[in-house]
């Protein structure tokens, strides 16, 4: 089963890590806008066992299983078990989850920049509430690849775009909502590389 470990940066400078990136040789793979739907039971217990069932529309359509790590991950950096396949139709899908009982629980929005460096996939997400920086790939390499793109220094976090979103949303005085999609007028913004 393949492992997922990365490091989350808050509070990047999209532009200035896209371009620290370049100038160390990084290869720019892809720029989407993504829509995501997470799946749980009425009671939300996939939630709470660390399970995570995804639906994304980003150009393809992908399926996503996260499930917790089966050994402690090295400090600092998060890892779960992650299954995702390509899938030529997501409504079948949504039926077959209907009838085991799942439901939309969220749905949330990402535009989402991929580079690789140095055996890492870096993705360079701006969200609703912020823009981030994942850095995923072997423990080993991920300080090195954070380095190069200028985020040492930078604060990091393991909590993932949900929980991040719940603590911002509390942080501003917000009703409660797991989802978090853009406004209407889209996710551009100054700031964010040109594609």
């Amino acid at each position: 089963m393949p492992l997922e470990t990365e490091i989350k940066y808050l509070g990047a400078d999209l532009a200035a890590v896209a371009a620290a990136l370049g100038a160390a040789g990084a290869r720019r793979l892809a720029r989407r806008r993504e829509r995501n739907e997470v799946y749980d039971d009425p009671g939300r217990g996939l939630r709470a066992r660390g399970i995570l069932i995804r639906l994304r529309e980003d150009g393809r359509n992908l399926l996503t299983v996260k499930l917790p790590a089966q050994a402690p991950a090295p400090p600092g950096v998060k890892a779960r078990r992650e299954h995702e396949t390509e899938v030529a139709d997501l409504a079948p899908l949504r039926v077959a989850l209907a009838a085991l009982g799942l439901e939309v629980a969220c749905v949330y929005e990402k535009l989402r920049e991929e580079w690789a460096l140095g055996g890492c996939h870096v993705c360079l997400d701006r969200l609703p509430f912020g823009d981030f920086v994942e850095i995923e790939g072997p423990p080993d390499a991920l300080a090195g690849v954070a380095a190069a793109a200028g985020l040492a220094g930078l604060p990091t976090s393991q909590a993932s775009y949900h929980e991040l979103n719940r603590a911002h949303r509390a942080a501003c005085g917000l009703p409660a909502d797991d989802s978090f999609v853009f406004p209407p007028q889209g996710p551009e913004a100054p700031g964010f590389p040109a594609p």
